[in-house]
């Protein structure tokens, strides 16, 4: 072992007192909503059965030639027996409702317990994430893109099938759920300031791994530690999409050896060194 990485091994003691278990932080930078936007269709009209609701993959592609949907605003939910449905308002570049709602894009990611929201034209948020706590949705991110807008994740707390469709005067955009039949394959792993959405913890994976998350770290730095057994066989960073305003997207592809694998995503405070983060354990096939 290299004198760098016997130095590491000190910090790395430090993982095991970073690790999140898969549960939803409960602090919110909004005040946690209940009352729904005003729709053109009731809640318990949308949960009807003659709508199609979909489950897994692409659920729904919105296009929309044009929209004045600058700033995601309020989102807020109803309840209606076992559906639920949600509602996200939108704001124009100067603060007013948007006429228009933006282009959309929704889909399971493969773990099915996230269902995500691209939206191509928005740019800002005044809502960063919110506390929900239903029987299908425990909390809301919003998240800056690495590629282009913004979007939001629905972490589901059970299977869930949707169906989204939009509004406009004001623009909105309404995903309504009821319960799915596909068991949900992992959770994302949460804490306060990063969010592993894959790979899910206690997972098989390939040796040649993508982590994808979000963060909300100093500067958008994110690092990446493996361990196998004492040994770091990868440290390396990567920098979030986001930090100031809302939470940052990042990505990283890493190379991992066979067997048990501790991965830590986070950061080092630069006043101490001290990690802070999340640690997502697998096993590499």
């Amino acid at each position: 072992m290299t004198t760098r990485l016997l130095a590491r091994t000190a910090l790395i003691a430090l993982i095991g007192a970073c690790t999140a278990t898969p549960a939803v932080t409960t602090s919110s930078s909004a005040p946690t909503t209940t009352a729904p936007s005003a729709t053109t269709t009731p809640t318990l009209a949308r949960c009807s059965d003659e709508f199609e609701f979909n489950e897994g993959g692409e659920i729904a592609e919105l296009p929309q030639e044009s929209s004045d949907s600058r700033t995601i605003g309020a989102i807020s939910w109803e309840t209606v027996g076992d559906c639920e449905t949600f509602t996200v308002a939108f704001q124009t570049a100067e603060g007013a409702p948007a006429t228009t709602s933006p282009s959309a894009r929704v889909l399971h990611l493969e773990s099915f317990q996230v269902l995500r929201v691209r939206l191509l034209s928005v740019a800002a948020t005044i809502i960063s994430d919110q506390l929900v706590e239903t029987n299908l949705v425990d909390r809301i991110y919003v998240v800056r893109s690495l590629d282009d807008g913004m979007f939001l994740d629905l972490h589901l707390a059970a299977p869930a099938q949707a169906r989204v469709e939009t509004a406009n005067s004001p623009g909105r955009l309404m995903i309504t759920l009821k319960p799915g039949l596909v068991p949900l394959e992992g959770f994302s792993t949460v804490g306060e300031r990063v969010v592993v959405t894959s790979p899910a913890t206690g997972l098989t994976v390939d040796p040649f791994l993508t982590v994808t998350g979000y963060s909300r770290t100093f500067e958008g730095n994110v690092l990446l530690i493996a361990t196998a057994g004492n040994d770091v066989v990868v440290e390396r960073s990567t920098t979030a999409a986001d930090w100031a305003e809302t939470w940052g997207e990042f990505r990283a592809t890493i190379s991992l050896p066979q067997g048990p694998v501790s991965l830590f995503v986070g950061e080092s405070r630069a006043e101490d060194g001290a990690l802070e983060g999340v640690t997502v354990r697998m096993t590499v096939r």
